[in-house]
Parts: structure tokens; C-alpha cells; sequence
């Protein structure tokens, strides 16, 4: 009833007429751009994606077609036209003019802004639609005007439309994109490469003087020299900046004509396949429509890689020498393409010092170097009296994993990237600032021993008696490589070696018998709170018929440990460098000399220097 009464009342109110005095004040006209009492500031803005003639010719009739349309308009004064060309509108990096027209916009110097289209403004939605926004908020407001479109940003409801059109814009141009990669693909397929031409090619032209499609690379000598000069001075040591500085001095020129050498651009030029007649396809790939970022391709796209597509002017082995020599000074390795050494005496006689930062994974270049020793003799029968004086044939030695269950001694775990000796190893050598570590690819053997710090190939041991003893991890993914290679392991393994230690007068080493790794894959073991991640150990196959070695065959294995208490072990021995190992011949000064002189001259008569 009460609510009854409230309705009543309301009703009541509305219908009596109000007798005061009123006003009427009307809304500020919405501005109009036709109007012809209100003079609009105008600039234009026109875009076209791509460079060839054809686009140009439509950026000159966009200019004239702006100049027209505000003759027409009396009450429009053009003040400027804004114009890029050759850049994409899916993102406002690099659209110079775009972006100082926003600018002159936020200072008050326009009113209006006329374009052709919503895909000539920009084919980002989300650029579009805040541009739009935050002109419109601006005092006094600047309205965009899209031609085509017919579509003014200050009237009402005008966003709803013009988001639409916008995200048309959009996909269009993720479907034009999709189309390019498409054709890329296909090209790239049946090798119809246009490859641009580096330093030391020009690309063929006909009679016309017009590029000939798809034709291979061809040698310009006169820039060759330079490069094969630049190869040569990367192979003998010298680093990219001082190359760059190098050439900038000597009044060398750049493809494009520049005196000014930098590290990047020789960096450029030792990373190029197409130096030695191969092409790779889809190196980088735009990642990001929008933000127009490039990646490398990293098996993101599928590639192709052809070789022999020109002459080369640089061999494919000083091409792969360059690279490899590019990957060991990114792991700190300086100078020149480290020579492998050997140990020609004494009980570590063929075993091979590791350069654990070097980027060499080939088997063949540890067991060559091995076996370069020459006259190494090979102990092929032992004396059964020196050991017992009954015949123990047929008796084995018991592996240690099966009879100790917890093994404390020195001991070293291979991973996929990694090799970390346990504190016991350094134990075994303490007070040792330095170390060798030693491969033996026959034996099957990795062994360590002290060093100084300038020997080569010394790592860090020990860090002082104060400090507490952890254990010593080395970063040495392609030596881990190798040793896959040699002894045929699982790379989704990790292995574990228990290492003997044996110490003669002054002389301590540890040994790692590679033939007895453990491996262990990693298992989750549930608990009570969280799930824990353990390594589990697993036998070996070979293990399966055995519990060790036969006793006599353990005796040679490990027969450096028991030469007659008299005799020298030689461990100490420094390694000779075994020539070749290298796997290219370093250019000499002699060389550097006469390339420089051929290019200071401008000498024309070829000269590969290969």
C-alpha cells in the first residue's frame, strides 16, 4: 500500500508544470570539416610499402591528389605533407614522417589530418585505435579524415566502425605476409635465389645492363683480394677490430664505397658461406609482424643450404678453419687455431693435454694425435712370476662398483655439457694451484696431472689451502662431444668414473679408467611432501657376463702402476705440438705482406693466395 502511494506521488511531480524562468544554452557545434566559416589547419600523410617504380609512381598521385582535394576545400589551409616510403605500416618504428607528424599534432600546429585510407594510417589495431584517442583528447582536438573510408574520427560513434576497418587492415596485411613467406619458401625450394652480392661478387648483367634473375655470383678480383687478405688475417691471430682498423688505414673500400671499417662488418664477412660458392637460405626471419624484429633461424623455418652455387673465392677448408677458429675465441681462446700436442715419453707416453675451451668435437683429430707417437711400444705379454707364483689365468678383478656400496675416492661425472670432479680428486692433489687434464683415446683413459700455470692448456685447480675444497666443474661441451664419439656413449647418459690416485717421490696423478663408467639416468622418486628427483644407476650391458677383468689383462691396463720401484715414471714430461693438427696452415707474416701489397697497389692480376 505504502508503495502504491510513492508511485502516486512521483506521477504527480512529473505532471506539474514548472512556471520559474528558464534559459536555454545550446551544446557547442561538433565540428565539421566542410564547414566553410572555420578555417582547418590540414596536413596530409600518404605511405607506400615497398620501393619499386610502381609505388612510387602511386606516391607521387597520392602528393598531387592531396594538393587538389584542398583547393576544393576553401576553408582547408595545407601546411604540410607528410610522406615514407618503402615502410611497412604494421609498426611506427621507422615511419619517420608518420611520427613527426603525431609530434607537430600533441603541439597544436593542425586541426586535421587527411589520408587515403585506415590501411594507409596503419595496420596495427592497436596503433590505430590509441592514435586515434589520444589525437581526439588533444586541445584543441585534431580529427583524422579517411578518404576512402569516408570516415571522420571527431563524430560520434564513429570507433565502432572504424575499429572494424582496422582490423581488416590488419589481416590483410598477416595475409600478405603469409603469402610472402609462402613464396619464399617455394623459391628457396626450387632455388630460384636472388642473393645479393657481398664484398668480392657482383651480380651478372645482361646486354641491357640489367640484373640477370637468379644467376650465380660472380668474382670481382679487385675486392676478393680484400677479402681473402681479411680470412688470412682472422687465421694468423689478428682480431676482427684490429683487421677494421687495419683496412680503414690503408684506404681499403667497403661495398658500398666507405673508407670506415668496423668489427661487425668482418665479422660479416668470415660468417659468410656464400665466400666459398654455398648459399644457406633463411638465415633470419622477421618473428614479429608488428615490431618488425628479425631472429635467427634457429630450424624455425625450413632452410637449404646449396654449395658449389658459384666460385668460391675462399677454400672450404680455411671457410670451416674461420669458423672454427670463431667459436674458440667465443670460449676465450686467443691467437691462432690451437695446435693439438702429445706426450712423447714417459707413462702418459700417446696421451693427448684437453683444451677443455676448444671447439674441436671430432674423434679422429684426439686419436690422430695419439697416434702420432711414433715407436710406441705396446706391452702385449706380462711376466705372471712378477705378480704371484701361481698362475692366476682365468681369475678376475671384481669391478669396485659392485663390492663398495659408498665409494670415497676420487671420481669424475660426464654430463652432456659439463665433466665435475669430486672433492676427493682435488683432495688427492691439494695444494696444487694447476693441472693438465690428459686423454689417452686408446686406452680409453683420462688422466690429471699438476702443471703450471703458463703450461699449456692449465686449468685452475685448487684455490689455496684456507679455502674449503668443493668440487671442480669444466665447461666442455665439444670435447664431451668427442669422447661420446670414442667410446660410443648415450648422450641422454650421464656417466660416472671412479679415478685412481698414484704418487711416486714428488710425482702425483690421478687416473679415470673410461672402460668402467657408471651411467645413471635422472628418475623422479615420490615423497611425502614433494616429488624428488634422484639419478638412478644402471649396469652396463657389456657387465652383464663379467664381474671384472681378467687379471693379467688389469695388469696391463694399469701397468704404470707397478714399474719397478727404481724405474722414473716421467709423468712431468712436457707435450710437443703435432703439426697439422691444427687442421689448416696459418698464413704467414710473408703472406699478410704481399696481399697488403697487392691491394695498396691495386694490382689486378688474380692471386687466390689459397
Amino acid at each position: 500500500m505504502q508503495n502504491n502511494n510513492s508511485r502516486e506521488q512521483l506521477r504527480q511531480i512529473y505532471r506539474q508544470e514548472d512556471t520559474g524562468q528558464r534559459a536555454y544554452i545550446p551544446a557547442k557545434p561538433k565540428i565539421d570539416p566542410n564547414e566553410r566559416n572555420k578555417l582547418f589547419r590540414v596536413c596530409a600523410y600518404c605511405r607506400v610499402s615497398t620501393d619499386n617504380d610502381q609505388q612510387l609512381s602511386s606516391y607521387e598521385l597520392q602528393h598531387a591528389h592531396y594538393k587538389q582535394l584542398v583547393q576544393d576545400h576553401p576553408n582547408w589551409s595545407l601546411k604540410h605533407i607528410y610522406a615514407d616510403e618503402g615502410i611497412s605500416g604494421t609498426s611506427l618504428k621507422k615511419r619517420d614522417d608518420f611520427n613527426a607528424m603525431i609530434e607537430a599534432c600533441r603541439r597544436g600546429e593542425y586541426d586535421l589530418i587527411l589520408t587515403k585510407s585506415v590501411s594507409r594510417f596503419a595496420r596495427n589495431l592497436v596503433d590505430c585505435v590509441s592514435l586515434v584517442r589520444m589525437l581526439r583528447q588533444l586541445t584543441p582536438p585534431v580529427g583524422v579524415f579517411f578518404e576512402t573510408d569516408n570516415l571522420y574520427t571527431l563524430d560520434e560513434n564513429t570507433e565502432l566502425m572504424l575499429s572494424f576497418l582496422a582490423t581488416f587492415a590488419q589481416e590483410e596485411s598477416v595475409k600478405k605476409s603469409e603469402a610472402m613467406n609462402w613464396s619464399l619458401k617455394q623459391r628457396f625450394k626450387d632455388g630460384k635465389l636472388l642473393t645479393p652480392a657481398p664484398l668480392g661478387y657482383d651480380r651478372p648483367k645482361d646486354v641491357t645492363g640489367r640484373y640477370i634473375k637468379y644467376a650465380p655470383l660472380e668474382i670481382n678480383e679487385a675486392e676478393a683480394k680484400i677479402v681473402r687478405l681479411i680470412y688470412d688475417a682472422y687465421l694468423s691471430g689478428r682480431t676482427q677490430n684490429e683487421i677494421a682498423d687495419f683496412l680503414t688505414d690503408i684506404g681499403c673500400k667497403t661495398k658500398t664505397g666507405s673508407s670506415e671499417w668496423n668489427g661487425s662488418s668482418i665479422g660479416y664477412i668470415l660468417a659468410n658461406e656464400r665466400y666459398c660458392g654455398n648459399v644457406l637460405t633463411w638465415k633470419t626471419f622477421t618473428a614479429d609482424l608488428y615490431e618488425h624484429k628479425h631472429k635467427k633461424n634457429r630450424r624455425d623455418r625450413d632452410q637449404y643450404l646449396y654449395t658449389q652455387r658459384h666460385d668460391a673465392i675462399i677454400s672450404e677448408e680455411k671457410f670451416k678453419a674461420v669458423q672454427a677458429l670463431i667459436e674458440n675465441r667465443k670460449h676465450s681462446v686467443r691467437g691462432t687455431l690451437p695446435l693439438l700436442h702429445v706426450i712423447g715419453k714417459g707413462i702418459f707416453r700417446g696421451f693427448v693435454p684437453v683444451n677443455h675451451h676448444c671447439v674441436n668435437d671430432d674423434p679422429n683429430v684426439y686419436r690422430n694425435t695419439s697416434d702420432s707417437v711414433k715407436g710406441t711400444v705396446k706391452l702385449k705379454r706380462i711376466d705372471k712370476n712378477i705378480f704371484s707364483a701361481f698362475d692366476l689365468t682365468g681369475y678376475q678383478v671384481v669391478r669396485s662398483p659392485f663390492t663398495q656400496m659408498r665409494y670415497e675416492g676420487p671420481s669424475i661425472t660426464i654430463s652432456a655439457n659439463k665433466i665435475s670432479f669430486n672433492a676427493f680428486s682435488l683432495k688427492e692433489l691439494e695444494n696444487i694451484d694447476y693441472v693438465q687434464m690428459l686423454l689417452h683415446p686408446a686406452k680409453r683413459k683420462i688422466a690429471i696431472r699438476p702443471c703450471k700455470e703458463h703450461d699449456g692448456n692449465s686449468i685452475s685447480w685448487n684455490y689455496g689451502s684456507k679455502k674449503p675444497v668443493y668440487s671442480k666443474t669444466l665447461s666442455c661441451p665439444y670435447f664431451i662431444n668427442a669422447l661420446r664419439g670414442i667410446m660410443k656413449w648415450n648422450p641422454d647418459y650421464t656417466y660416472r668414473i671412479r679415478g685412481t690416485c698414484a704418487k711416486r717421490g714428488e710425482e702425483r696423478i690421478i687416473v679415470y679408467n673410461l672402460n668402467n663408467a657408471v651411467p645413471s639416468v635422472s628418475a623422479v622418486q615420490s615423497g611425502e611432501v614433494r616429488p624428488v628427483k634422484k639419478r638412478v644407476e644402471l649396469c652396463p650391458e657389456e657387465w652383464t657376463d663379467d664381474f671384472g677383468e681378467e687379471f693379467y689383462e688389469h695388469m696391463l691396463e694399469n701397468r704404470f702402476y707397478y714399474i719397478a720401484p727404481h724405474t722414473e715414471w716421467h709423468a712431468m714430461i712436457e707435450s710437443t705440438p703435432v703439426s697439422g693438427s691444427e687442421q689448416h696452415a696459418v698464413p704467414t707474416a710473408d703472406d699478410l705482406k704481399s696481399s697488403t701489397e697487392y691491394i695498396k697497389r691495386g694490382d689486378t692480376e688474380a692471386d687466390n693466395g689459397e
